[in-house]
């Protein structure tokens, strides 16, 4: 995605990332299949396996917000073919890069909480997350309020290419938090 970014007006790098990513994606849905199937086929209590399956889901839906992002970018360059439109293409370029730059860090959090089994740092890690997600919020919220300022200068396309950008951003920061969350829930009630 950074890679995509950062070229936004060359159809070649957007092409050939975007079907890396769809790859990741098909990864992802057959890894969902195969843990949801283990899932309720193991010794797993019954009383966490909704949350297991919903984990796993939650982790798939990450993966399959990238690809809506790689997908969007890639149709875009193609409707985009002016100077003027490759310049705001690269200037939102960098407010998706910020929101994703705040992805990374909650991604690298949760593969933290999932390599301790110290309820305590889990506990700080949860919250950490919750921050870098805070922080997702204001940069989308002010995203939102450049994007309806400048409206009336924006092709129709153009507004709701930036919207669902930043939709899908606040999406995967919003299913990570949510994914530590109830990662936190499975991690208390085994430990009662």
């Amino acid at each position: 995605m950074k890679v995509m970014l950062e070229n936004t007006s060359n159809e070649r790098i957007l092409s050939e990332n975007m079907h890396k990513i769809h790859a990741l994606e098909n990864n992802s849905d057959e890894t969902a299949f195969k843990l949801s199937q283990e899932i309720t086929a193991g010794a797993v209590s019954p009383n966490i396996i909704d949350n297991l399956i919903q984990c796993v889901h939650l982790a798939d839906d990450i993966v399959d917000n990238y690809y809506y992002l790689s997908r969007e970018l890639s149709r875009m360059a193609k409707a985009n073919n002016t100077e003027e439109a490759a310049h705001l293409e690269s200037e939102w370029g960098m407010i998706y890069s910020q929101l994703l730059s705040l992805m990374k860090g909650t991604i690298s959090k949760l593969q933290q909480i999932l390599s301790t089994g110290n309820v305590t740092d889990i506990l700080e890690l949860r919250k950490e997350i919750e921050h870098l997600e805070h922080q997702g919020d204001d940069i989308k919220d002010a995203a939102f309020d450049k994007l309806y300022r400048m409206s009336a200068n924006l092709h129709f396309l153009q507004f709701y290419h930036y919207k669902e950008m930043l939709h899908k951003c606040d999406d995967l920061l919003d299913n990570c938090e949510d994914l530590a969350d109830i990662i936190v829930s499975i991690v208390t009630s085994i430990r009662k």
